[in-house]
């Protein structure tokens, strides 16, 4: 019954994401002949979805990394915490497409402002996140580890991380997810490949029905990630459980 169930609803998951496209389509003007009848380079779309793909994959694991010991130092530290949150709440707040201009200048066009901007997306969330993760631990656990003489480093390596893993590895999917989103209008500062640069061109060209391809290719592909990273995070929390 709950797998009949659960078959229907994906029945209507699909037929609402074809919907969508033909809604899209129908708004641009696109029919099913163009989109047959566009011109795109197999090589070159697989290559610009590579491309995009190891930009937020590498930047999301930096962003991860340093967002979890950030986070980490702010839940250890009060006066770091009361420090530095008014300003990491500053900044979060403020739309990373605010910070376009500013990258620019700083660093100029191509990989520079893609990495600034996509790093600054990702960190403050996983900051924010990671600090909330390591305060609300149990502390019995704590506690113990206390009373058995464990050093801060010893602390943090063999009771805080294993225990917050698990929500750190589901953080990374969100955040890979955001920046698969992010990556698009990243892309437009200056790169010559990658889907956002691509868009972009295909945009100038008035290229709609390339442009409607390059949209379902995206979506399908962020898809298809999170189910992996779903997978292999289930996987891991039923091994390590």
């Amino acid at each position: 019954m709950c797998i009949s169930k659960l078959n229907r609803s994906k029945t209507w998951g699909s037929l609402l994401v074809l919907i969508l496209f033909i809604v899209l389509a129908f708004s641009l003007g696109i029919s099913y002949k163009d989109l047959l009848e566009s011109r795109i380079s197999i090589s070159l779309l697989i290559e610009d979805l590579v491309i995009s793909f190891l930009r937020v994959t590498i930047i999301a694991i930096i962003a991860w990394l340093a967002g979890i010991l950030g986070g980490y130092l702010l839940h250890y530290s009060a006066s770091l915490n009361d420090l530095f949150l008014p300003i990491i709440n500053f900044i979060r707040h403020i739309s990373p497409f605010a910070w376009l201009p500013f990258a620019i200048i700083w660093f100029g066009l191509g990989e520079g402002p893609v990495t600034f901007i996509m790093f600054i997306t990702l960190f403050f969330p996983t900051l924010i996140a990671a600090s909330g993760h390591f305060s609300s631990l149990p502390h019995e656990y704590l506690d113990e580890g206390h009373v058995l003489g464990a050093s801060p480093l010893q602390m943090f390596l063999h009771i805080e991380l294993p225990l917050t893993l698990p929500s750190l590895l589901n953080l990374f999917r969100i955040i890979w997810g955001l920046g698969w989103t992010v990556i698009i209008a990243a892309e437009m500062l200056g790169v010559s490949s990658g889907m956002g640069f691509r868009l972009l061109d295909f945009r100038y060209l008035l290229k709609y029905p390339e442009m409607l391809i390059y949209f379902i290719i995206m979506g399908f592909t962020g898809i298809l990630i999170d189910l992996v990273l779903k997978l292999l995070i289930n996987s891991y929390n039923r091994k390590f459980s």
